[in-house]
């Protein structure tokens, strides 16, 4: 299979663009002023038909914090679902993440560096969720990262603006702000809106009061909503040191929930079309063949049957792309469609022999050749 990768790829070459950076100024109102966004774009985004997810990280002054999210995307997707990450710079992060307090004490404790948050949320919401949207290819679904009191501030746009986030990354978060205003928060909230996918929480043994507070949080999170919640504890972590492994962790349990596991994918997918993304067929097609050949045959089965009218349709002249493709339906075990699809192989073949070396083409045709003939043997 490695032999004929090389050889098809060989034959229609398609340019790959390196993942990109991109810094953009955006100006707020007076307490936001003007900020750096930056703007990270996968090698994929080449492809002008693939539109991609987007992941908002807070706290990118410290660009570790941004550099590690796009990075870890990268590795952990397994080319499944890469995503645009943008990293939103803080310069007086507490004022920008803390809710109004509520305790005179707060003020304080935060040397008067407070306050901001629905400043700072409105900034997001109006200015730079609406630039991304405009000059990229986004898919209707926004993940949230904060940490510490970008943590606290992450939760509290849960209950304030349930809708700006549809997944969150919540690490050690400060639930101990205020007196634990979060924990009265969501109490007073009830019911938070659906639109919440999937929520990742962290923490440190920091404090015993971060620690009770933010399991008084989750207890609340699950009462009143039914959301995939996955919790850790790092014993052997610090306050200074979790936030690359949570990252590992948080979106290794993500992909592994949303997109590496057939029935949520579909429904994630069915989900998004009710928001006005359509799923095109080079898309499921792509997502089927990559389970194929991590061997998760039934997944790839069960994607393509769920979108099978669009799945089903045969078109491109991209010969290894094409024989993939009819590899993939043999495997499942749709005879016919992969019938189609090497044909339709060979006729592509055909039509390029002229710009090949016979042996180039001799060996397209042997390949091509040989699933036909096991195909023959099938029908008999």
């Amino acid at each position: 299979m490695k032999t004929l990768l090389i050889f098809f790829s060989s034959i229609f070459f398609t340019s790959l663009f390196a993942q990109k950076i991109t810094t953009v100024t955006l100006k707020g109102e007076k307490n936001i002023g003007k900020r750096e966004i930056f703007i990270y774009t996968p090698r994929e985004y080449s492809d002008q038909s693939r539109n991609f997810e987007v992941v908002y990280v807070l706290d990118a002054q410290n660009r570790e914090y941004f550099d590690a999210v796009h990075t870890t995307i990268a590795y952990q997707n397994q080319g499944v679902r890469p995503m645009i990450v943008v990293g939103i710079p803080s310069s007086n992060r507490n004022f920008d993440f803390l809710p109004k307090n509520k305790h005179p004490e707060t003020v304080q404790e935060q040397y008067g560096e407070l306050g901001g948050a629905d400043i700072f949320s409105d900034f997001i919401e109006n200015k730079i969720m609406p630039f991304i949207d405009q000059n990229y290819r986004t898919i209707p679904t926004k993940i949230g990262v904060g940490y510490s009191n970008g943590g606290t501030f992450i939760n509290y746009t849960l209950l304030k603006k349930p809708y700006l986030f549809d997944v969150i990354f919540s690490i050690d978060a400060n639930f101990n702000y205020d007196n634990g205003l979060l924990v009265d928060l969501i109490k007073e909230k009830g019911e938070i809106h659906d639109s919440i996918q999937f929520y990742y929480t962290c923490q440190t043994p920091n404090s015993d009061s971060w620690l009770h507070r933010s399991r008084q949080f989750n207890n609340e999170l699950k009462k009143n909503f039914k959301i995939n919640i996955v919790e850790e504890l790092f014993e052997k972590e610090t306050h200074f040191s979790v936030y690359q492994q949570s990252i590992l962790n948080g979106f290794k349990s993500y992909f592994e929930y949303q997109f590496f596991n057939s029935q949520n994918l579909i429904k994630y997918l069915k989900t998004i079309e009710e928001k006005g993304y359509v799923t095109n067929k080079n898309e499921i097609l792509r997502i089927a063949i990559l389970f194929k050949n991590f061997g998760q045959i039934f997944e790839a089965k069960n994607l393509l049957l769920s979108f099978s009218n669009e799945a089903a349709k045969i078109t491109g002249s991209n010969p290894y792309d094409l024989f993939d493709k009819g590899d993939l339906y043999l495997s499942i075990g749709l005879i016919d469609l992969a019938k189609k699809y090497f044909l339709h192989c060979d006729r592509v073949l055909e039509e390029m022999k002229n710009n090949l070396t016979i042996e180039k083409y001799n060996f397209g045709k042997k390949m091509i050749s040989e699933k036909l003939k096991f195909i023959e043997t099938k029908e008999q």
